[in-house]
């Protein structure tokens, strides 16, 4: 009896054992992690490939991988194990070794590292972008334009570890970083400590925590002396200025234009706004009450549905309107005081080469105005409002 009972028992083993599996597979809270990678290109400060470059990929648990770069630049470690923290180090002869530390690997994905090295004396400017609160396209043509140097570009917004891009740069060691975006900035204040950059497109830096001595900023609005000397130029019997701005971004120029207004004589009535939706009723509470009204750039009024309802409500009133860019001018405000995205890629172009070739530094000028603001007339808005264009006036761009 006894035998029959072991027989039994050893022939139900398989299907214990296989019921027991199938416990461990379903039970909530178990998993088996799929492999990791990475794999990337290695290429020099004009974005050619590197041959034959070292490459070496750390665990933090001691375990270290090898390989060398194909004819293309490429290489790759596949079968690494996920939820780890790895550095990796890039060495080619002639070059300047490059090590990026401290990045994750996820379960069955593959991460992408591309190197660049540099030889003593090149010259290597990366450019890192977002779009809060601005589109960045027209500044990145007018910069890519203008700068004699090897740039490369970063988009940070499409990318799904944004820190790990600007740690990579960092330990990359470029001669100067240009951004655009407060992500760009909050990162690059952050993990940025000894190479220069030089910011933009954020609205008004001041109103963050984002100074430091390696980075300088282009503001996007110009002096407010020079919106009011146009003001006064285009419309010298004004009395009463009205502004409408971004009630979050633009307190502190909503305050400098306010007493630049003051100190020319000019009288000024300011409309915080929180939203596209709040500009209606506040335009409509200026009616009667100003000669001329202005807008600053900021993340409100560089929305199209902005600029239809300021310059619409303006026409209707008669109110001449100052605007801060051309686009506001071609659907009908009477001129413009600011400079263009473009204009600014120029402005970081100047300053970029002033860096690389003429030892400038960013502490020398923290905060710079745009130097070069665009001056468009409407002169069919001036036609119909009986405003005299002043003689000898050099206008940009008229419509």
């Amino acid at each position: 009896m006894v035998a029959a009972m072991q027989a039994r028992l050893a022939s139900s083993a398989p299907a214990v054992a296989a019921l027991a599996l199938a416990g461990v597979l379903l039970a909530p809270g178990v998993s088996f992690a799929a492999p990791a990678g990475v794999e990337g290109t290695v290429s020099d400060a004009r974005d050619r490939p590197i041959a034959g470059a070292a490459i070496s990929l750390r665990s933090v648990r001691g375990g270290v991988a090898q390989v060398r770069s194909g004819s293309e630049g490429a290489f790759r470690f596949p079968a690494q194990r996920p939820g780890m923290f790895y550095t990796l180090s890039v060495d080619a002869p002639g070059y300047r070794p490059v090590q990026y530390d401290g990045f994750r690997l996820e379960s069955g994905r593959i991460r992408r590292i591309d190197v660049r090295l540099k030889r003593p004396g090149d010259r290597d400017v990366v450019v890192l972008l977002s779009r809060d609160p601005f589109p960045f396209e027209d500044l990145l043509r007018g910069l890519l334009t203008t700068l004699d140097a090897p740039v490369r570009t970063y988009d940070l917004d499409a990318d799904p570890h944004p820190e790990e891009v600007v740690r990579r740069v960092r330990d990359e060691h470029p001669n100067l970083i240009l951004g655009a975006g407060y992500k760009t900035a909050r990162l690059v204040r952050r993990e940025i400590r000894e190479i220069p950059a030089i910011l933009t497109l954020l609205g008004d830096p001041r109103r963050r925590d984002l100074e430091a001595v390696n980075l300088s900023y282009i503001n996007t609005n110009p002096p407010p002396e020079d919106l009011v000397r146009r003001i006064r130029a285009f419309l010298p019997e004004a009395r009463t200025l009205g502004l409408v701005y971004d009630a979050h971004d633009s307190t502190l120029v909503a305050r400098d234009i306010g007493r630049a207004a003051r100190r020319a004589g000019l009288g000024i009535v300011m409309r915080p706004v929180y939203s596209t939706h709040g500009l209606e009723p506040a335009l409509d509470s200026l009616e009667g009450r100003i000669d001329v009204l202005a807008v600053p750039f900021d993340p409100i009024t560089v929305e199209p549905q902005a600029i239809d309802t300021v310059t619409g409500w303006a026409l209707r009133r008669r109110i001449p309107l100052a605007a801060p860019g051309p686009e506001w001018v071609r659907r009908g405000a009477l001129f413009s005081y600011g400079a263009t995205p473009e204009t600014i890629g120029h402005d970081l172009a100047y300053l970029a080469r002033q860096i690389l070739f003429a030892d400038r530094q960013p502490s020398d000028a923290p905060f710079r105005a745009p130097a070069a603001p665009f001056l468009a007339l409407n002169e069919t808005t001036a036609l119909a409002l009986g405003v005299t264009v002043p003689p000898g006036l050099q206008v940009d761009a008229t419509y």
